[in-house]
C-alpha cells in the first residue's frame, strides 16, 4: 500500500494546527481512497514524522511518500525531515521510501505573491511605493533566497515599483537591508512569503515597530493557505506516486 506523509512545520497556535489538517484534508480527495494519507508536524504537535509513520506501516503501508508542506528545501526539509525519518528507516529497512521537493517556487505561490502586491498598487494608486517580499531565509544554504530574488525579479517585471528579496534569517540583518531602500517618498510595502500568519509575523511587525517608529508600513496577508497551492502540492505528490510504484 502507498502512504503519503504530508509534513508541516507546526505552529504554537493549535488553530493553525488544525487549519493546515483542513487545508490537507482538501488535497487528500484529489487522491485515490485507497492511499493512506496522514499528517505529521516538526515541532508543537504530538503527531510527529516517526510516530506518524509507525502508524502508517502498522496499517500496512510499504511505500511512503513524504511531502513537505514547507515553501523552501532549506534546514527543514535538507536535514529536519530525513533526521527524523532515519529511525524508521532503520526500524523497517523493507520500507520504501521517497522525499518530494518543496512547493514556494511553483506556479501557485507566484500567482498569490504577485496578487498581494497589486492589490496594494489599486488601492494606493496616488503613492509611489517600495515592495519587499519577505521570507524565513536560512544561512544554510543559498537556494531558497536564490528562488526568492528570482520570484521578486519576476513580479517586479509586472507591476510599477521596485521589489526587493529579503530573508529574515538570511545573511544580512533584513532590518538594514529595509533600512537601505527606505525613501521620505515612497511607501514600503511587505509581503510576507509564509504559509500562514504565525508567531515570526508577529515578531518581524515588532521588530520592525522599534526599528522603524515613524515608518508606516503596509503589511499584506501571508499566502493564507490559498487553494492555488493546492494544484501545486497536487502535482509534487503525482509526481513522487509515479515514481515509488
Amino acid at each position: 500500500m502507498i502512504g503519503i506523509l504530508y509534513v508541516f512545520h507546526g505552529s504554537q497556535k493549535a488553530e493553525k494546527n488544525q487549519a493546515a489538517r483542513d487545508f490537507i484534508q482538501q488535497l487528500e480527495k484529489q487522491f485515490d481512497p485507497l492511499y493512506y494519507q496522514a499528517t505529521a508536524f516538526l515541532e508543537n504537535h504530538p503527531d510527529t514524522i516517526p510516530t506518524v509513520a509507525e502508524k502508517m506501516i502498522k496499517k500496512g503501508v510499504t511505500k511512503i511518500v513524504v511531502v513537505p508542506v514547507l515553501l523552501f528545501a532549506a534546514k527543514h526539509a535538507l536535514v529536519d525531515i530525513p533526521a527524523e525519518l532515519k529511525t524508521v528507516k532503520n526500524d523497517h529497512p523493507e520500507i520504501e521510501f521517497i522525499q518530494t521537493e518543496t512547493f514556494g517556487g511553483k506556479k501557485g505561490s507566484r500567482q498569490v505573491l504577485l496578487e498581494r502586491f497589486q492589490e496594494v498598487a489599486i488601492n494606493q494608486p496616488n503613492e509611489k511605493l517600495v515592495g519587499f517580499l519577505i521570507a524565513h531565509g536560512t544561512k544554510k544554504t543559498q537556494e531558497p533566497q536564490q528562488v526568492l530574488t528570482e520570484i521578486a525579479k519576476e513580479i517586479q517585471e509586472q507591476i510599477a515599483f521596485p521589489i526587493y528579496a529579503i530573508s529574515l534569517k538570511g545573511e544580512e540583518n533584513y532590518l538594514e537591508v529595509i533600512k537601505k531602500h527606505l525613501t521620505d517618498d515612497k511607501q514600503p510595502v511587505i509581503v510576507p512569503f509564509f504559509l500562514f500568519d504565525g508567531h515570526l509575523i508577529t515578531i518581524m511587525k515588532s521588530q520592525l515597530t522599534e526599528a522603524f517608529p515613524t515608518t508606516n508600513f503596509i503589511i499584506t496577508p501571508t499566502l493564507e493557505f490559498d487553494p492555488r497551492i493546492l494544484t501545486d502540492l497536487e502535482q509534487i505528490v503525482k509526481e513522487a506516486v509515479l515514481c515509488i510504484q
